[in-house]
């Protein structure tokens, strides 16, 4: 006889192991995460957010961020290249993105970084 409520509990284990790793300053394609794993990340003590089809871990930059965390956790969970391009972030503020890189979408979910996508000119490498 299978012991199913042991088998759920080993996979529920496995998926929040997996969406509490925290692996900062990792090099893009080390690490690929869905816009699904990331919706998960939506809350002021596990926030998450695409920006440019990479995944930032920006839970410890939300009391620091000069505009305040309330315009950060508007988009947590979510895709906010358009909120972070429209709002004029200096060329600082975007290398300090570096800092909270955890991985990249996978190639089917991009909007930037893929063939045929949408090419900006000034979007981090």
């Amino acid at each position: 006889m299978v012991d199913t409520p042991s088998i759920i509990n080993a996979f529920l284990s496995v998926i929040k192991y997996k969406s509490q790793v925290k692996l900062s300053k990792v090099a893009p394609g080390e690490r690929i995460i869905t816009l699904e794993e990331v919706s998960w990340h939506d809350k002021h003590n596990d926030c998450w957010v695409v920006i440019y089809d990479r995944i930032y871990d920006i839970t410890d930059f939300l009391n620091e961020h000069p505009g305040g965390s309330d315009i950060l956790l508007e988009y947590a969970g979510r895709d906010a290249s358009v909120a972070f391009r429209g709002s004029g972030h200096s060329a600082q503020a975007i290398k300090s993105l570096e800092e909270y890189l955890i991985g990249e979408l996978p190639t089917a979910e991009r909007i930037f970084r893929k063939q045929n996508g949408y090419r900006l000119s000034d979007i981090p490498n």
